[in-house]
């Protein structure tokens, strides 16, 4: 029991340190890319976030881009791994509908991120794209599993402008590594990490700063300080561990709704982040997964547009207790599924009374 309560209180002092350092760096980074339009775009932003304001002048200052819906591995709780089928056709996505976003709204943006259901180094235009950002002055992510052969991948996209890279594992050793990163190779996270570094090493560069995002499991959480170690020893910026496991979803069953445990009043991303598929479909979030439930076809019209479409506003609605009123009774909205939505306490008997709220998965989880 002692045992077990001191490698709790490890795993903790991993998650919150991760996060502090990854903040820091990640702010220290992002600060020459900032800009008086910027920063005004941001304040305004907050504010009718705070205000709920359902149609937002404002424009998003942060991009969550899917480069790619494809990936090389078989991971249980991503929809991509197991397969699902999205509504979408595998692909990559076309540079003019990255230059299209860069012009419209590039700006404005502080932040992007080049990845969501895929592995973004399969994209053979990855170091473009990231390119394309960085002369944007826009502060660029990427996350991948780096478990395949892409040294020359890596160092296209360093000479680019990366600012971060997360590599995701989850075991010190191959054999746990393999049980949730099905199909990797931690032998080659390691050499491509290794790889990186040095190569950043030899000619003075600072960035892309480099994380290893340990997900935590039940099977793995023995090896956390193997994979800390090992991650200092190559010469990781950041070791930061997460919690594993799929994104979750609100069931409304007999008429009761679930308790749940909601870090966040409201949804943060409706108003201040644009998620781009590799489609052009416009997602409410980073976290809905099928091409149904696109706010918007980005092939077709603009981020204005679709910021302020009828969905759009419907979803924001579900987070302002003053406009309640203004919400159809038997709306069909993949909103209706997401924890958020279901921790507003103003809306416990709406959500009773649609049936939309009841069934479904949205997120594309397990």
């Amino acid at each position: 029991m002692i045992g077990h309560i001191k490698m709790r209180t490890m795993h903790n002092a991993y998650i919150y340190s991760g996060i502090l350092k990854r903040s820091f760096l990640s702010l220290v980074a992002a600060a020459p890319y900032v800009t008086p339009r910027k920063i005004s775009n941001v304040a305004q932003c907050e504010v009718e976030k705070y205000r709920r304001v359902l149609s937002p002048k404002s424009l998003p200052y942060v991009a969550v881009i899917d480069i790619t819906n494809t990936c090389n591995l078989c991971c249980p709780y991503c929809p991509t791994g197991t397969r699902r089928d999205s509504g979408r056709k595998p692909g990559m996505i076309d540079i003019p509908v990255v230059r299209k976003l860069i012009d419209e709204v590039g700006e404005y943006l502080v932040s992007a991120n080049l990845f969501n259901w895929g592995e973004p180094l399969l994209h053979p235009r990855i170091a473009e794209i990231t390119s394309m950002f960085h002369d944007a002055r826009i502060y660029t992510t990427i996350s991948s599993n780096l478990s395949l052969p892409r040294q020359e991948a890596l160092e296209s996209v360093c000479n680019a402008g990366l600012d971060y890279l997360m590599v995701s594992i989850s075991g010190a050793f191959q054999a746990v590594h393999e049980i949730y990163h099905k199909k990797a190779s931690l032998q080659t996270v390691i050499e491509n990490t290794r790889s990186l570094i040095s190569y950043k090493k030899a000619r003075g560069l600072k960035r892309p700063i480099v994380e290893w995002k340990y997900l935590l499991f039940k099977h793995n959480q023995d090896e956390v300080e193997s994979a800390r170690t090992l991650a200092m020893k190559i010469g990781v910026d950041v070791f930061r561990v997460v919690k594993g496991g799929g994104a979750t979803e609100a069931i409304i069953d007999n008429g009761s709704i679930p308790r749940r445990n909601i870090r966040a009043p409201f949804c943060h991303q409706l108003w201040n982040t644009v998620a781009v598929n590799a489609d052009g479909g416009i997602s409410p979030c980073c976290f809905l997964f099928f091409k149904e439930d696109d706010f918007g076809d980005y092939l077709q019209d603009e981020i204005r547009q679709i910021r302020n479409s009828g969905r759009s506003v419907a979803a924001r609605t579900f987070f302002s207790p003053s406009c309640i009123n203004q919400l159809q009774q038997g709306l069909r909205h993949p909103c209706l599924k997401c924890e958020l939505v279901h921790g507003q306490s103003h809306l416990k008997d709406y959500l009773r009374s649609n049936s939309a709220a009841k069934k479904g998965h949205r997120t594309g989880g397990p």
